[in-house]
């Protein structure tokens, strides 16, 4: 499992991958993968499918404000955690 830190409309995992929102709906990896979020569901070109549910992802990841346990989790939606929701909208963030 890897490590994630969200930057905005960045993130980028302890082993060097890198995941850069483009739209709303879409993101991409360094590895080349697109992904794209539905709804609570995100589906990767590679094939890969992750639900989001709060905090947690399908994969078995969480996300804790702005750092995730999986590339699952990075998708969650930050207002989902306890008081980020304030925080983002006070900041203007426009993150995953």
């Amino acid at each position: 499992m890897s490590f994630w830190q969200i930057l905005g409309r960045f993130a980028v995992s302890d082993s060097g991958e890198t995941l850069q929102k483009v739209s709303d709906t879409t993101s991409v990896s360094s590895d080349g993968t697109t992904y794209t979020k539905m709804g609570s569901t995100t589906f990767g070109s590679d094939g890969s499918v992750f639900t989001q549910m709060g905090s947690f992802s399908t994969d078995g990841s969480t996300r804790m404000g702005s750092t995730a346990t999986g590339i699952g989790a990075v998708f969650n939606n930050p207002s989902d955690d306890f008081g980020v929701g304030s925080r983002k909208s006070r900041n203007d963030f426009d993150d995953f």
